[in-house]
Parts: structure tokens; C-alpha cells; sequence
């Protein structure tokens, strides 16, 4: 799905797609979100505990952001908060912000929505075809499991809130499916990295489950 917007400078009509939608909603932590719930729910990745799975190869996504994860996760996994960091850095994210710079959908600055990016995000919401995570993040999407799998994988922000988030218990599952046991480490139901409390890149260190980064797309 595609959202056309006209600037009032007269410019040409622009193609806004899920991801520059996700990111003018809640900037590049909700591309991670979207990015890692789309490639979930059509069967592309696996979460066991708190390392996320590829069981696609990358060339079967459809974007450039999905294609970067999976590459990252691909074959033998890989812990999730450490692929959605190298992904959030990585230049397909890079690319989402100033493409929608160059629109005037972000301010140059500091990559702030303008009037024009508002006007955007409420035309894309008001067209209701994409899911409301896109919109309202996590507090959206109804599987309390993927909900709080992709809570975990995703950096938290800083302050009360992400401390709140890292205060919540890690869930156990019983029923076998791929939020349980990881045949590759046992079961993951430590509480994920204190995202927070980084500095710098953000990066954290993927070992030698890793897969190798994603390139241009």
C-alpha cells in the first residue's frame, strides 16, 4: 500500500509505503516494530526467547528494512535487540529519513515531523489500510506474546518509561510454538539488554550467532 501526498508548493504527487509511514509515526524504532511484527506474521522470522530466527531468505522480503533483518538473522539466528540495533543504524533506516526529509515530511535539523508530515500521517491513517501498530506502536497489536517479543528486541527509550518496560517479567511458553525454548540455548527468560542506559551507536555485540549486515537495497 502506497500513500500519495501533494506538497502546497505544487510539487509533484510522492508514494509513501508502510515503512515511511511507520516512520513518521514514531520515527525509526517504529520501523523496527512494523519491520519485525510484518515479518512475523507472514512466517519470514521466528522468535525463540529473546534471539529471533530467519526462516526466509532475505530476497523473499518485500523492503530493503525487512530484506537488512533477516540478512542479520539468517540462517542460524541471532539476539533480537542485537539485530533490530544494526538495522536501526544501518542505511536502509538511513534512507526512510531523508527520503521523507527531501518530501518536507521531516524538518532537516533534527528530522522532526512538519505540518506537512502531519498532514501526511493523518491522510494514511484516515485511508484505514494499514494496521494500527503503524499508527499506535505495540500498545496496538493484540498477541500479547508478539507484543511483548518485539518489546524486547526493540531499544527502549531512556528515562521512566524504558524502565518500566525492562521492569516487566520475561514471558514462558508451554505450548512448544517459537516464543519457547531455543534448541540452540535453552529457554531465553532473562529480562533483554538495558537498551536505555547506552550512549554512542547503540550497538550491541551480536556474537557468533550473527548473520552478516544487510547492504544497499
Amino acid at each position: 500500500m502506497r500513500t500519495l501526498f501533494r506538497r502546497r508548493d505544487g510539487a509533484a504527487r510522492r508514494a509513501l509505503d508502510l515503512y515511511d509511514i511507520a516512520y513518521l509515526a514514531g520515527g525509526p524504532r517504529r520501523v523496527a516494530q512494523v519491520a519485525l511484527i510484518t515479518l512475523r506474521e507472514s512466517g519470514a522470522i521466528k522468535f525463540i526467547g529473546l534471539r529471533v530466527r530467519a526462516v526466509r531468505p532475505a530476497e523473499a522480503a518485500d523492503h530493503p528494512v525487512e530484506r537488512a533483518l533477516i540478512r542479520w538473522c539468517h540462517p542460524v539466528g541471532c539476539d533480537a535487540a542485537s539485530a533490530v540495533a544494526e538495522v536501526l543504524s544501518g542505511p536502509e533506516v538511513q534512507r526512510i529519513g531523508a527520503r521523507l526529509v527531501s518530501y518536507g515530511l521531516l524538518s532537516r535539523s533534527r528530522r522532526r515531523r512538519t505540518d506537512a508530515g502531519g498532514r501526511a500521517l493523518e491522510s494514511a491513517q484516515r485511508e484505514g489500510t494499514l494496521p494500527a501498530h503503524v499508527f499506535q506502536g505495540l500498545s496496538a497489536v493484540p498477541d500479547e506474546r508478539l507484543r511483548t517479543a518485539v518489546g524486547k528486541a526493540v531499544p527502549t527509550p531512556a528515562g521512566l518509561g524504558g524502565t518500566l518496560i525492562r521492569m516487566g517479567h520475561a514471558f514462558e511458553d508451554d505450548d512448544g510454538d517459537d516464543y519457547g525454548q531455543d534448541s540452540h540455548g535453552g529457554s531465553d527468560s532473562a529480562p533483554g539488554p538495558d537498551w536505555g542506559s547506552h550512549s554512542g551507536s547503540g550497538h550491541a555485540s551480536c556474537g557468533s550467532g550473527c548473520g552478516g549486515g544487510g547492504g544497499g537495497d
